[in-house]
């Protein structure tokens, strides 16, 4: 008996030394979370030949490349998007559903990061009054801080407001985005005054300086074989531009207009990059032995994108100079804090082709007119039953049902509902109609789930409308994105740095993964609505 006793106990000896082996013990002086507004996976590839060594070919070559990695939620915008990549779950848990949405209680749109309680820091306008209380769940920032008593920073930056907002989390020491005057502006709720570093950076009036060029293409165009030719008719034009064609010439971009405009512009990202090292060096990030956390968002890929398509010669150009920035990045990061950094890059979701470029191409896609839809539903119940306004708010692809009027005019719902399904089936495009309630019961279909992800009691629809692949909403020019086929929820997932080996999977991964991924990198607890699961780099 003895000595199967001791046989036991150097054999749970054994165990224990090996799952401590395991254990990482990894302790990055800085984590840099970067997330490029709008890029699609293709692009990596796609424009392979053009791009250099510093930027995503060295986050490839050194780092973890997750090929299949997709959201699994819709409307795929970019608010709920960075929300899944710092906080692991969907919308359906951490309630940011879109980038605005219909209050059902108060029958108003409330914007995602919106609040009234805080002031603007930095600029006398509104565009301050924001925090991230509508996010119901912590971030993986969150959580670094409250390991540690905050010892922790944790510092976010993007052009957009939501897109600095909602990565950094409840706890966030700071994020900046810009006004319409092109300055750097933060909130109340993170500080009562601007740092004096973002004040002077902000006195060299950034905005104006970086729209004071052209944008001229890298190469010469007719090297732009991977995109459509510069001369077409399936992109927006500027109001000082006969055509939207290069050179882009800004110099007529006044204050009037809005500084802000060089979201539209590669400059942007240079804007954010340049502003992103400043911080770097000021806030004295991955400075001492408290793990640092950057989240930095470039956004003007999807200005660029919705402006000019996917297949745009400015897309092609501005990845290409967007590239030149990562490794300037990178480059500067490598000096100034060294070799322990943890990176990862993804994106907040994809983009359709222009879909009467596609047309073109022979492939099948179109426009469905949402506002003749809602139009023609109105129209009939109020010369059927005498109802005004039957649909009470149709966006990001669900329509409201107005129950005050079922109620009022002692109607069946469940007819009422199905009638309203009936009328939007006849529109052109329209794949199917989905009951959004119903789907919490029994199997459904991948389509289907996502709708479940993407729902959040109060801040979502009744019906969701699912179109047909290339299809999308009202916009004739340009492009956009929301849907939930792989166009607009297959991006980039890419992590490099301390704890990381080098290598790729095809495995399919979930967006949502990212959170737990890094949490267990570092050693912090799971952001506490945290759903998806920690990747392995096998």
């Amino acid at each position: 008996m003895k000595r199967i006793f001791v046989f036991v106990f150097v054999l749970n000896g054994f165990l224990v030394t090996a799952q401590d082996s395991t254990v990482s013990k990894i302790h990055p002086k800085l984590l840099v979370g970067i997330v490029v507004d709008q890029m699609r996976y293709d692009y990596l590839f796609r424009y392979w030949d053009k791009l250099g060594e510093g930027g995503f070919k060295k986050m490839i070559k050194e780092g973890y490349l997750f090929k299949n990695a997709n959201y699994s939620h819709v409307p795929t915008y970019t608010a709920p998007g960075h929300a899944s990549i710092y906080t692991g779950c969907t919308p359906s848990q951490h309630g940011i559903v879109a980038n605005e949405w219909y209050d059902e209680s108060f029958k108003v749109t409330r914007y995602c990061v919106a609040d009234k309680r805080f002031n603007s820091i930095g600029t006398t306008t509104e565009e301050g009054e924001m925090s991230p209380k509508n996010m119901l769940v912590t971030t993986i920032g969150d959580e670094l801080k409250l390991s540690n008593n905050n010892h922790s920073k944790v510092i976010s930056i993007a052009l957009k407001d939501r897109s600095a907002i909602l990565p950094g989390g409840h706890k966030a020491d700071a994020a900046y985005w810009i006004n319409k005057q092109g300055k750097w502006v933060t909130s109340s709720y993170y500080m009562k005054t601007l740092p004096s570093w973002v004040e002077a950076m902000n006195t060299s009036r950034p905005g104006e300086f970086y729209l004071g060029s052209k944008w001229e293409p890298i190469f010469p165009l007719m090297e732009y074989e991977e995109s459509y030719s510069d001369n077409n008719d399936y992109e927006e034009t500027h109001l000082w531009e006969e055509s939207p064609v290069f050179p882009h010439d800004y110099s007529s971009v006044t204050a009037e207009i809005g500084y802000s405009f060089v979201k539209y512009t590669p400059m942007g990202n240079t804007m954010t990059k340049d502003f992103a090292q400043k911080a770097i060096v000021k806030e004295k990030l991955g400075q001492d032995k408290y793990t640092d956390l950057l989240a930095v968002s470039f956004s003007p890929i999807d200005y660029i994108g919705h402006f000019y398509g996917p297949h745009s010669v400015e897309m092609e150009d501005a990845i290409i100079q967007l590239d030149g920035d990562l490794a300037s990045f990178f480059n500067f990061i490598e000096k100034y804090v060294g070799n322990e950094v943890l990176y990862f890059l993804t994106a907040d979701h994809g983009a359709v082709n222009v879909p009467r470029y596609l047309s073109d191409q022979k492939v099948p896609s179109g426009y469905f007119d949402s506002k003749a839809c809602v139009n023609l539903i109105n129209a009939q119940f109020k010369s059927t039953y005498g109802i005004d306004s039957i649909v009470e708010n149709y966006s990001n692809s669900q329509l409201k049902i107005a129950q005050n009027m079922v109620q009022k005019h002692r109607l069946n719902p469940e007819y009422i509902q199905e009638k309203i399904i009936q009328i939007i089936k006849g529109f052109s495009g329209v794949k199917e109609v989905l009951v959004i309630k119903d789907l919490k019961d029994g199997a459904y279909s991948n389509m289907a789930k996502k709708v479940v992800n993407g729902y959040f009691e109060g801040r979502s629809g009744d019906l969701y409308v699912v179109l047909k692949p290339g299809w999308i909403h009202d916009r004739v020019k340009g492009t956009t994105h929301g849907s939930g086929y792989s166009y607009d929820t297959h991006v980039p997932l890419i992590f490099m740095g301390a704890g990381v080996k080098n290598g790729s999977s095809n495995q399919m991964v979930n967006i949502k993964d990212i959170a737990p991924t890094i949490s267990t990198l570092i050693n912090v607890s799971f952001p506490n609505g945290t759903t998806g699961k920690p990747l392995r780099f096998e």
